[in-house]
């Protein structure tokens, strides 16, 4: 728990329509709850721009639309959109403005870390990135580049801050800011993007700079009031989850790189899981236990054969894991349709990890009912 916090950073959509009444809520939790010398540093998202645009947010908030201050020697560079419509924007003006502010930051020193921010994700990055992004994604990733030590956070999206594509390196280092609203997940799984149980969701996360350079990254969960554990099934207080980037400076340290695909290991099934079916006439509710995996169980695969043919699925269905719920359940539910009265069927299920490579399968047989005759 901390007691103190050097600064706040918000990546936007902290209105949901920018109105004049949304910003007095606003100013009014952050007067009552920040700590003196807390340094607060937001900046506009897109929904700020349905009711209020910059305009609204100039006239409501004390800090500029684009800023960069320093808290405790380190820089802090925020750049809020242009405009709103049609997606997340910055113009050609504020990636040079950008640029010009991160030369002035690595002159200051160029070991140091700078901490940058913009709403929309950099396209094609961190986790939901594909789907949610800024339109200024390419001049801003050519800036980044030429700056190792950025770390920039951005949100948008609505990815739970626990999958490990939250976080990627390349050249520079990107985050997820999380979601305070409800989960969004990457169109890789299901087009049904927003799950079930998307509600459950409260995350941001510390960021630890020590003297030496060296980043962490706590992610926190609001509703257990605790860090979030790795691997998603835990709840041992000692799995606690950490990114940590030892050298900012350097690319060839870095860690959460494309080169993680290589090495992930697959989720798997423990021996005694087991999967059960509820089956009516055309349709039958599947229930299996969970999978584990090293860090997440991203998604499962459930498919439904007929007895007679087990290479063609009659049936199947994508679902995404509860792995940004904690811990993650313990059993997950699914029905499929399309099923024939009377008929015997087997049922495979198998988990996949977060770069879509799958895990063995656990399978059961079951046998619809018969057709109402009644």
């Amino acid at each position: 728990t901390y007691t103190s916090l050097d600064a706040v950073l918000l990546a936007g959509d902290n209105c949901n329509t920018g109105a004049d009444e949304e910003y007095a809520i606003l100013n009014r939790v952050v007067r009552e709850n920040l700590r003196e010398g807390t340094q607060f540093v937001p900046i506009m998202g897109n929904h700020e721009f349905r009711v209020g645009g910059r305009e609204g947010y100039a006239r409501n908030m004390d800090t500029p639309l684009e800023v960069h201050v320093t808290v405790k020697g380190f820089h802090i560079i925020g750049m809020s959109p242009c405009s709103g419509k049609g997606g997340v924007r910055q113009t050609l003006q504020q990636v040079q403005w950008m640029y010009r502010e991160l030369k002035k930051a690595q002159a200051d020193d160029p070991e140091r870390p700078i901490f940058t921010m913009q709403h929309g994700h950099i396209w094609h990055t961190v986790y939901v990135s594909r789907s949610w992004f800024t339109h200024a994604s390419v001049p801003l990733h050519m800036v980044y580049s030429q700056f190792p030590q950025v770390v920039n956070f951005s949100g948008h999206s609505h990815g739970p801050v626990n999958n490990p594509l939250s976080i990627w390196q390349n050249s520079y280092t990107l985050a997820g800011a999380g979601t305070m609203n409800y989960f969004e997940m990457e169109e890789d799984v299901t087009d049904e993007t927003v799950p079930d149980d998307a509600e459950n969701a409260a995350q941001y996360t510390i960021v630890e700079v020590d003297a030496q350079n060296r980043v962490r990254m706590l992610p926190f969960n609001i509703l257990t009031e605790d860090f979030i554990k790795t691997p998603a099934t835990t709840d041992d207080p000692d799995q606690q989850l950490i990114r940590q980037i030892d050298v900012p400076s350097d690319p060839s340290s870095f860690v959460y790189t494309s080169a993680r695909r290589k090495t992930a290991g697959k989720p798997w099934f423990a021996d005694n899981a087991a999967v059960t079916v509820d089956a009516a006439a055309d349709s039958a509710t599947v229930t299996f236990d969970r999978a584990e995996d090293n860090e997440c169980v991203y998604a499962y695969k459930i498919e439904i054969f007929a007895a007679e043919n087990a290479k063609e699925a009659v049936a199947a269905k994508n679902v995404y894991c509860a792995y940004y719920i904690e811990p993650t359940p313990a059993k997950q539910s699914c029905t499929l349709e399309g099923l024939l009265p009377g008929k015997a069927y087997t049922v495979c299920v198998t988990p996949m990890n977060v770069w879509m490579q799958a895990g063995e399968p656990i399978r059961a047989a079951f046998t619809t009912a018969d057709s109402d005759k009644s």
